[in-house]
């Protein structure tokens, strides 16, 4: 069920953030009206599909295309948008995933196989830092009780 799911949203929806299954499109923000918060809070254009199945790749035992799904996001994912994004699910979603992905390359033991991307140079690493500097100043401000009226 998962090669299912993973090659139709690579086949049909990537690089967008998910696939939609009635019209069988790629789905991501929708610009046109900011006010769909039900798309809107949760898809930032960032390939969330691919990000998030990073970790089932590995866990299978996919080096092949783990190795290239990495490829693929440091290639295009980017986080220079103008997007609102939920805090939430952009930290469990796209830096959980980066993290878990990065730790999985990094590992000395190799449980799932050879993850190691040819030329890897910690990218998902510094993406993760990247979101990670994006979404703290959503954690300062929840914190700053002078903020709130």
């Amino acid at each position: 069920m998962f090669y299912f799911g993973y090659d139709n949203y690579m086949n049909f929806a990537f690089p967008k953030d998910e696939l939609d299954p009635i019209h069988c499109t790629g789905r991501g923000p929708d610009y046109d009206d900011p006010s769909n918060i039900n798309i809107n809070d949760v898809l930032g254009d960032f390939s969330l599909g691919l990000l998030e199945s990073l970790g089932t790749l590995a866990i299978m035992g996919n080096s092949s295309e783990f190795k290239r799904a990495v490829q693929l996001v440091i290639d295009s994912v980017t986080f220079e948008k103008n997007n609102t994004v939920q805090v939430f699910e952009a930290t469990i979603r796209v830096l959980g995933s980066l993290l878990s992905a990065h730790l999985i390359i990094k590992d000395p033991l190799q449980p799932f196989g050879d993850m190691v991307p040819s030329d890897y140079d910690n990218e998902l690493l510094l993406l993760a830092h990247d979101v990670a500097n994006r979404l703290l100043a959503a954690f300062e401000t929840f914190g700053n009780t002078n903020s709130i009226p």
